[in-house]
């Protein structure tokens, strides 16, 4: 928004200021570099480049919906190794709630080894407050033979705030509680414990094709004395013509009390092509 001189929109949108004020309505540039904001019979002046985002709530359900899918393969001569990765990311935006499905996998296939197979699944909603103030709620599940974990289940609460949000980058901090349900392979060790939730993410944006992200999450449990776990995400992507874009990210699981003898750290690195859904 820092390059743009004057904007007309008929539709109405939920628009988001620097300084965390937000609102829902429609905007017409009266003079050049400054808006009017017009929501229901109140109207308010700003300037340009004090808006942070633009999103178009639209009536109809499917006009709610933006999204990107990733594909990936790698195949290796050398012990016939054969790794396929997929990404799919879908938003639903309303006037005051923004909605997330994530959804990643792997799987390695190569001789005289055991096939490694790796699912991630993230609900997530957000609803948005004053003063760049949000509650989250969120689910996670995992499945990772390499940690043999069949099936890892969180659910999760709490609140988060925005202590940077311009039109460039946003960094935002939070923090809840999670119930930790996990279900292991050899059914014998499943467990159930209660962690606390500590977030953080950062993401740089509008620097010409180019966006990074980054997502940390820790859990100290409250149940299980001294067990901390982390998950991080980092995603580097640039765009290219017609929606397209190339993207490389690393994924991290760290365990400090894995179940037996497996692996404390495991991560997955992925480089691949995608395509960008636009309403």
């Amino acid at each position: 928004f820092d390059k743009v001189v004057k904007l007309i929109l008929a539709n109405k949108y939920s628009i988001y200021l620097v300084d965390g004020r937000s609102f829902y309505g429609t905007l017409k540039s009266k003079k050049e570099n400054e808006v009017t904001i017009t929501f229901g019979e109140s109207t308010q002046d700003v300037g340009i480049n004090k808006i942070v985002s633009l999103n178009k709530i639209e009536s109809g359900f499917w006009k709610h919906f933006t999204g990107s899918f990733d594909f990936g393969y790698n195949f290796a001569k050398t012990n016939n190794s054969e790794q396929l990765t997929f990404a799919l990311q879908l938003n639903y935006i309303s006037e005051k709630w923004i909605h997330t499905v994530k959804f990643d996998k792997l799987n390695t296939v190569q001789d005289n080894v055991e096939d490694i197979t790796r699912i991630e699944l993230d609900l997530d909603t957000k609803k948005y407050y004053r003063d760049n103030w949000f509650f989250n709620s969120n689910f996670s599940f995992l499945s990772n033979t390499s940690q043999s974990i069949k099936g890892r289940y969180s659910p999760s609460f709490g609140m988060g705030n925005y202590l940077v949000r311009n039109n460039k980058l946003y960094f935002l901090v939070g923090g809840g509680l999670t119930y930790n349900i996990e279900k292991y392979f050899d059914s014998s060790t499943d467990k159930n414990s209660f962690e606390a939730v500590l977030n953080t993410q950062f993401n740089m944006f509008n620097v010409k094709d180019i966006d990074i992200s980054t997502s940390i999450l820790m859990y100290p449990s409250l149940s299980e004395k001294g067990r901390f776990r982390t998950d991080i995400d980092f995603s580097f992507k640039y765009d290219l013509p017609l929606d397209f874009y190339i993207k490389s990210s690393i994924s991290a699981n760290y365990d400090n009390q894995p179940y037996l003898n497996t692996e404390k750290l495991d991560y997955v690195f992925s480089t691949g092509f995608g395509w960008k859904l636009k309403h």
